[in-house]
């Protein structure tokens, strides 16, 4: 690390379970911070810093440390959770990183700004400033990326349930997929084939649009639909049939096509079995207990509902509630309240509520990035002045 983190801090937090609510005596204490790195860093051409993460061991013995560390000694839930000799999982972000993430309405991070009083152990001047400003941050980007996190968490549950029902028996195998022991193509040939068809396909997406991020986000969606259409095919097999379209129009044979297929095919399949079986070696005991008498990951189902309701929130109130009003729900969400059935449909309903929360919600499309960068701006230089 080029400088001291700890010296130039403007928050650490009590985040996860313990400001959600859902904590129980064995759920891990995290901690996340933010600070303002100093100018022979941030104007550095070779020096870089977007965060840091402690390495383990005990918290440092520093003033905003010893400030945090009577916090802790406060706090309802996490009083016990760091001790002289406890090992400290934080991570700490630096201001323009983190702030560009709760532009784009990034959850993990939007939530730091939202934060309950008594989960903020260490608060200075410039963090209280950044707060203050933080319903700026608030967009209709919330509904795609807490829907997107919670699908995520939709994947995970699906993918983890497949395995409880039916777990894969071995490993592929090449010849499963019709291929011959050694490939016809080398790697390099892959290679170049797949670069060539990627960069088509990047010219046919909407990344590089100079549109603001809700608005492709939008346009995004509209247009997987268009293809869904235009391909007759279910929106889970558009990646394959544009891929397939591309490949054709680099002039790619339907025999290389096809080979390239089942190479590609090939290679899901081995990624997919190390998945299973790295889940099956690292699953937590008292975990998989609960997947196996829930038949899903009902940690996952918890997450997956309080993302979407806390995104629901967001379009509707204009506000995002970190310590949750639903946290005794929640909890026994995580327990099997819901049946899997069950919570797909509530995942569903929670969608559609979204949907038609977004055409009336009276949040901005995007955050206004130039007030952001302004404020951003303030900070620093205010924090600089200070240091000098």
């Amino acid at each position: 690390m080029h400088f001291d983190v700890h010296a130039h801090t403007i928050l650490l937090a009590v985040t996860g379970s313990h400001a959600y609510g859902t904590a129980r005596p064995e759920s891990d204490l995290d901690i996340r911070g933010c600070c303002v790195a100093p100018p022979e860093i941030r104007l550095s051409f070779h020096r870089r810093f977007e965060q840091y993460t402690h390495p383990g061991g005990p918290a440092p013995k520093t003033p905003v440390w010893a400030e945090a560390r009577a916090a802790l000694a406060r706090h309802p839930t996490a009083h016990d959770g760091l001790g002289e000799d406890t090992t400290l999982d934080l991570v700490i972000y630096d201001v323009a990183k983190l702030v560009g993430l709760c532009a784009d309405a990034n959850p993990n991070m939007l939530e730091l700004l939202f934060l309950d009083p008594q989960d903020v152990i260490y608060a200075a001047p410039a963090w209280e400033r950044l707060r203050a400003a933080r319903g700026m941050f608030l967009s209709r980007k919330a509904k795609y990326t807490y829907s997107g996190y919670a699908h995520s968490q939709l994947r995970r549950i699906r993918g983890h349930r497949a395995w409880l029902l039916d777990p894969p028996k071995q490993p592929p195998t090449r010849a499963d997929f019709g291929l011959p022991e050694e490939t016809v193509l080398s790697a390099d040939d892959r290679n170049r084939i797949d670069e060539a068809v990627a960069k088509i396909i990047r010219g046919w997406s909407v990344e590089d649009m100079e549109l603001p991020a809700a608005e492709r986000d939008v346009l995004r969606d509209r247009m997987r639909d268009f293809w869904a259409t235009c391909l007759q095919c279910q929106v889970d097999e558009i990646d394959e049939r544009t891929y397939q379209l591309a490949a054709q129009s680099v002039g790619l044979t339907g025999d290389v096509l096809h080979a390239l297929k089942q190479e590609r095919a090939y290679r899901s399949a081995r990624k997919h079995w190390e998945q299973f079986r790295k889940w099956q070696r690292e699953r937590n005991p008292a975990r998989a207990a609960l997947e196996a008498r829930h038949g899903y990951d009902t940690k996952h189902g918890m997450h997956l509902i309080r993302l979407m309701r806390t995104g629901l929130e967001i379009l509707r109130d204009g506000a995002l509630q970190v310590r949750r009003p639903d946290a005794a729900e929640l909890a026994a969400i995580r327990d099997g309240l819901y049946s899997y059935d069950q919570l797909l449909a509530e995942a569903e309903r929670l969608e559609a509520e979204m949907e038609a929360a977004l055409t009336t919600t009276k949040l901005p499309r995007a955050a206004n990035l130039m007030a952001i960068d302004a404020l951003l701006r303030d900070i620093v230089l205010e924090r600089i002045r200070g240091a000098s």
